[in-house]
């Protein structure tokens, strides 16, 4: 009856339980490791590869980017000069073409003020 009454623990036995158990769980964790590292290096080596490539299509957009900005700068100076040789072979023409945009951009602020004050 005295056994059952109170508890016999015997600590080096339950010493080397949690001994035990540790290392099994260290070698369990141990096993994951390693089992999983060649997913994670393959998980690493396509996300490298995918940067590269985002990497190279921003380099290639920005190459065309460049390229377009050029040839509108080229075209800008080529409207410029057209339109300067235009305007001093016919000023009052130029004039009034300005007056008239003026006139018509006007027209169309005030129209649109108007319709904001309306609503």
């Amino acid at each position: 009856m005295e056994h059952f009454s109170k508890p016999h623990i015997n600590r080096d036995a339950l010493r080397r339980g949690v001994k035990t158990a540790s290392g099994r769980l260290h070698n369990t964790i141990d096993n994951v490791s390693d089992a999983t590292a060649p997913v994670f290096r393959k998980m690493t080596d396509r996300a490298q590869h995918t940067a590269n490539r985002v990497a190279e299509g921003a380099h290639y957009a920005a190459g065309a980017l460049s390229h377009k900005g050029e040839q509108l700068h080229h075209l800008q100076q080529q409207l410029v000069k057209s339109s300067r040789s235009k305007i001093r072979n016919r000023p009052l023409l130029a004039v009034g073409i300005a007056v008239a945009g003026g006139v018509l951009l006007s027209w169309w602020l005030s129209r649109r003020n108007r319709e904001d004050d309306a609503s």
